[in-house]
């Protein structure tokens, strides 16, 4: 995948030196309005180069052509196929070319040959597996959903991130990487996996609420930005609001796809209503130890909350209890048969040719009291990174790995973040804070994402239309706390 990028470069930005030379005949620089320009772009641009991130990598670092391995998500999964590694030229489409220059300058700078495999489906863990059982170190780098990663790290295939850094070059403090991911998921002070500006698909499973600006206008309703920055965005608020523009469109008596609705959701919505609620389904304690901590008080409310939006057929409808896939919800949303749609930001990417204008807000509060709003990603589609216990290519893998973290901050995130979700497809300036909010406030809650069964007990009850807290968990808490501790077992020992 070696890429040659610099030479044409370096070509384009002399460019212009060489035309003002050739203009200027061989004569010394004059103080002309022109030259004056040149000359505050050029402090503009030492301002913008001041600003990008480097990683710290030791004057004339050289790898000597090396061959660095990615095992990335596959490339033929839909939405889920890979978009971070895959680039093997610049096209002009804004992901693809970052990608590209982000791997280019990776290469180049540390004189290394990045390669890519692909997994076979994401999620699939097969190949790391084969490869620590063979002992031949064919990946120095890997990435795979949350909840694969964490039944690796149980298998003792995964290096332990802390130790390994100890050892080596990779700065665990740095910026590129998410802190919220880092201290969130760590156990007993032990970190397998991590995330940040490297990648792109962990984000594509943030779960947030997008609202049709044309039905909002059509019914005079407040404006969400407003109540969001207000800290007024709440569960309340959303019942409110969608209450006012359910309505039987065809005056036949059902509620039913043909019908509007003030929210269009999926099961899923339950455990990320949840923490965006400020439930903590597992906390840890002093050590750094998880213990399952779903059942409250205040977990029983926010059952009992989410219950007057998510239950009531008459103001909200879930294509997962309906038994549909999602194409049939964003088709009726698109219809403008919704004020609000819950989905992960992939939908936001979805919803582009939408012709009615849209805007995309966070998760609600459970009321105006609480401090932040929050967030979660999907931990059977949200990608982390982790390294195989056979690669112990300290120096190397760390220097890659900051190299490229650095870079994709520079390049990766804004092509992701300013081009594609706002530039491309949210439609207002306003978005982006609302933007900001949602990407800072993730929580990557281990009763959550571990896979101990808390979240699918979440989705049943919501297809359900359940509503006892107490019951559900008393039946499930044995197991939810046997695995959890199954879990803590394996990185207090390791």
């Amino acid at each position: 995948m070696k890429k040659t990028l610099s030479v044409l470069l370096i070509l384009a930005a002399l460019l212009p030196t060489f035309t003002a030379c050739a203009d200027n005949g061989g004569e010394a620089a004059v103080n002309t309005p022109s030259a004056q320009a040149d000359a505050e772009n050029a402090s503009s641009s030492a301002k913008e180069e001041d600003t990008r991130y480097s990683a710290n990598i030791p004057e004339g670092t050289n790898y000597a052509g090396a061959s660095f391995t990615v095992l990335a998500y596959p490339q033929d999964v839909g939405i889920w196929s890979d978009v971070d590694w895959s680039a093997e030229e610049m096209t002009g489409e804004a992901i693809n070319d970052a990608a590209y220059a982000r791997t280019a300058f990776a290469e180049e700078k540390l004189n290394v040959n990045i390669k890519v495999e692909y997994l076979d489906g994401y999620g699939n863990s097969n190949a790391i597996q084969q490869s620590v059982t063979a002992q031949d170190n064919a990946y120095q780098l890997a990435t795979n959903t949350l909840m694969s990663a964490f039944t690796m790290s149980q298998s003792g295939l995964l290096a332990e991130l802390n130790n390994y850094a100890a050892q080596g070059t990779l700065d665990l403090e740095a910026e590129w990487w998410d802190q919220n991911c880092i201290n969130d998921l760590s156990i007993a002070h032990k970190n397998y996996m991590l995330t940040g500006d490297i990648g792109t698909m962990y984000k594509k499973s943030i779960g947030a609420i997008m609202f049709n600006k044309a039905i909002l206008n059509d019914y005079q309703l407040e404006d969400p930005y407003a109540l969001m920055q207000n800290g007024q965005w709440t569960v309340d608020k959303m019942v409110e609001m969608g209450t006012q523009v359910s309505d039987d469109l065809n005056g036949d008596g059902v509620m039913d796809t043909n019908d509007r609705y003030g929210l269009i959701c999926f099961c899923d919505m339950m455990g990320l209503a949840f923490i965006g609620c400020g439930v903590e389904m597992a906390a840890k304690d002093e050590n750094d130890v998880p213990t399952v901590t779903i059942y409250s008080e205040k977990s029983v409310s926010v059952v009992d909350k989410l219950a007057t939006l998510m239950y009531d057929e008459n103001l909200s409808w879930s294509w997962s209890k309906a038994g549909v896939t999602e194409d049939t919800a964003f088709a009726m949303y698109q219809q403008d048969q919704s004020l609000f749609y819950y989905g992960e930001l992939h939908a936001v990417a979805t919803m582009r040719s939408m012709d009615s204008p849209f805007g995309v807000l966070p998760m609600p509060k459970y009321d105006e009291t609480q401090a932040s709003y929050y967030h979660c990603v999907n931990p059977h589609v949200a990608s982390v990174y982790f390294i195989p216990i056979t690669n112990v290519e300290y120096a190397m893998t760390g220097h890659v790995m900051d190299t490229l973290g650095a870079e994709s901050k520079n390049e990766l995130t804004p092509a992701y973040y300013d081009v594609t979700l706002i530039g491309k497809v949210s439609r207002d300036a306003e978005s982006a804070a609302s933007l900001d909010i949602i990407i800072d406030t993730i929580r990557y809650d281990i009763g959550y994402l571990s896979g101990i069964g808390i979240s699918s007990m979440l989705n049943t009850m919501a297809n359900s239309f359940n509503t006892d807290l107490a019951s559900q968990y008393q039946k499930q808490s044995k197991v939810f706390d046997k695995l959890l501790t199954r879990i803590v077992d394996t990185f207090v020992e390791g």
